[in-house]
Parts: C-alpha cells; structure tokens; sequence
C-alpha cells in the first residue's frame, strides 16, 4: 500500500506536469492566433484602402497609374488604443475581425469624444 500510494502520488505529478506543459502551450496557441487575427487584420485594412482608392480613380475617371488618391487623413492608424481595442473585440465579444472600415470610423469616433470631452 505505501508503493500504490507512492505510484499514485508519482502519477498526480506526472498529471500536474502534463496540465502544465498544455496550458502552456494552449497560451502559445493563442498568442499564435492573436499574431494571425493581428496580420489579418492588417491585410484586410490595405485591402479596404486599395479598394477605396480603386473606386475613386474609377468614379473621377482617373486611372490607378495616374498618381496616389490623398487623402487629408490617414485613419488606417496604427493608434496607441490599437492592441486593448483588438483584445476586447476578440476577447470580450469573440469577433475576429473588423467590417470593412469598422476600425478606422471607430479611431475618428474615439478621437473625436476624446476632443468634445476635453473642451467640457
């Protein structure tokens, strides 16, 4: 009985161990993730303002080659609230990505609260 309690206590670490090796390697899995959510996420910006600046050289009749469209604002960011803003999205409400130009009307909303509460 004192080798099956022996064998059993070796067996507990044993599992403790392997619970700590998964756990670890889950917090790998998910940093993993977060670095692809975060390059989609990028990816999908550009796409947006290469679409954008597609259909404007279309509408004014201009063509792409013709010269970048400017704009008086870049609002792709990236912006100081960039990474609590992309945790709470995919953390908090389980969303993976922003709608098409989500993202960048979200900065002009913040920064424009931001100014209206400063003038109060």
């Amino acid at each position: 009985t004192c080798k099956d309690e022996r064998q059993r206590m070796a067996s507990t670490e044993e599992m403790l161990e392997e619970l700590l090796n998964i756990e670890v390697e889950l917090q790998d899995v998910q940093d993993q993730i977060k670095i692809f959510f975060d390059r989609q996420e990028k990816l999908h910006d550009r796409q947006s303002e290469l679409k954008s600046l597609l259909e404007n050289c279309e509408s004014s009749g201009n063509h792409a080659s013709s010269g970048p469209v400017v704009s008086s604002e870049n609002w792709s960011g990236p912006f100081e609230w960039d990474s609590e803003a992309d945790d709470v999205r995919f953390n908090v409400f389980g969303i993976s990505t922003y709608r098409a130009n989500q993202r960048e009307v979200s900065a002009i909303s913040i920064i424009w609260l931001t100014a209206s509460l400063s003038f109060h």
